[in-house]
């Protein structure tokens, strides 16, 4: 019942601040002020947060979570986090769907650099991420039509976290083109800070929540596991030799033979061909996303307790690494409910 409440809520408040905008003759900070901001992968352990309030005034928090970044006193890892505020300007309509806006100011509540240890966690103040004093914006309203994003700015929306793009963005959207950041505006509708629904967790809390767990793969470093309770989706981030990899695991009634994409990346995948994973069916495909950079994807279903896996990793050389052999060991059998 919360939930259901919480969408209600959620398109209520969105369709307050559309109607705003439409009745409105400019756009306005009041228009904007009923949203959270926020800036960051959608799945990994940082993000710039952001409120803008009805006078153009600003608050937010920056965080990057380091669990692998241990030493004495703190073995529990490291928090990267900066707080700031500042005052933003509309400078004018650039057609019917955008705006630009000014940072006129921003100042850092700490100075970058200081630390202190807290229930075994080193904190560490830092430079703020993806905002700058002076930097021009363009702040683009629910309906843009997508084709005017550039890929840069399909990322930062999470476009490419859905197979079937959209025509139009439903969202608000911020981008700096100085920064090469993207802000997507959300209904704020439990306050500030809630635009990401991930929540980081130990392994042993992400047990008792989903019921599942992650075998550790030799070598793993930086490990940090999360939870989205909205797709009952876990998921494990770790690093190997300088690679990045993304583990998930999601119950899925599917049928013998078949898969569900879980990774939320759906790109033309290149020398794609079926493995075995533990007992499991899977495939496996690489796709090039830069200049030097691959993403490759393993993929397995586990019949006997409904069991969708995914594991993928970000690499300069996909054929110098096995990722069904990080795959398997990733794999804990049997887990679950048949």
């Amino acid at each position: 019942m919360k939930r259901v409440m919480a969408m209600v809520l959620s398109l209520v408040l969105l369709v307050s601040a559309v109607g705003a905008f439409a009745e409105s003759e400019a756009l306005t900070f009041e228009d904007m002020a009923s949203l959270s901001w926020s800036f960051s992968s959608g799945a990994g352990g940082w993000s710039t947060d952001m409120q803008i309030l009805e006078d153009g005034s600003f608050i937010g928090t920056y965080h990057d979570s380091e669990m692998g970044e241990m030493g004495d006193g703190y073995p529990n890892g490291t928090i990267y986090i900066c707080s700031f505020e500042g005052q933003m300007t509309i400078l004018e309509q650039v057609d019917e769907y955008s705006w630009k806006i000014r940072v006129d100011s921003l100042t850092l509540d700490d100075e970058p650099g200081q630390e202190t240890i807290d229930e075994d966690i080193r904190f560490v103040t830092s430079e703020l991420y993806g905002l700058s004093e002076g930097d021009e914006m363009t702040v683009y309203l629910p309906g843009t039509p997508v084709d005017v994003f550039t890929d840069d700015m399909r990322m930062w929306a999470h476009l490419f976290d859905v197979e079937e793009q959209p025509e139009a963005f439903e969202d608000w959207f911020m981008y700096s083109e100085a920064n090469e950041s993207g802000f997507v505006g959300y209904p704020a509708a439990y306050g500030f800070g809630l635009a990401n629904p991930w929540v980081e967790m130990t392994e042993e809390e992400l047990l008792e929540a989903s019921g599942v767990s992650f075998g550790v793969p030799e070598d793993a470093e930086d490990i940090v596991y999360r939870w989205l309770e909205s797709e009952n989706l876990a998921e494990m981030q770790f690093s190997i030799g300088g690679d990045e990899f993304c583990a998930r695991i999601m119950p899925a009634a599917l049928e013998a033979g078949e898969l569900m994409n879980i990774a939320g990346m759906y790109f033309a995948w290149e020398n794609e061909e079926d493995v075995t994973v533990g007992h499991c069916y899977g495939t496996i495909g690489q796709a090039k996303t830069g200049s030097e950079d691959w993403v490759e994807l393993c993929q397995w279903y586990d019949l006997a307790p409904g069991l969708m896996y995914s594991l993928a990793v970000s690499t300069t050389d996909p054929d110098g690494l096995d990722l069904v052999a990080v795959a398997e060991m990733v794999y804990v059998p049997m887990q679950g409910d048949a």
